[in-house]
């Protein structure tokens, strides 16, 4: 096995023991969900929030394209906006 397919097996274990579920232009997904310290930035026009978690899911999920910046997704039925 190479160390990308240990990787994925892993993150595949986690998703099955930890993972909430998700859903992303009508596709449902598990994801892990990080908290991240929650401050402002500054960008361009101001102080912006920085994200308020982060979500690990396997490239392999999306059938398609990945998701995008401004793009919604729903975790566990509460909206955010991907930044």
């Amino acid at each position: 096995m190479s160390l990308e397919s240990d990787i994925l097996s892993d993150l595949r274990q986690l998703l099955t023991e930890h993972g909430v579920s998700a859903r992303w232009q009508g596709i449902d997904l598990l994801v892990l969900v990080s908290r991240v310290k929650r401050e402002q930035q500054i960008d361009m026009g101001g102080f912006v929030d920085s994200p308020e978690l982060s979500l690990q899911v396997p490239k392999v999920a999306f059938p398609n394209l990945l998701p995008q910046f401004g793009e919604r997704i729903a975790v566990e039925d509460i909206e955010y906006r991907i930044s």
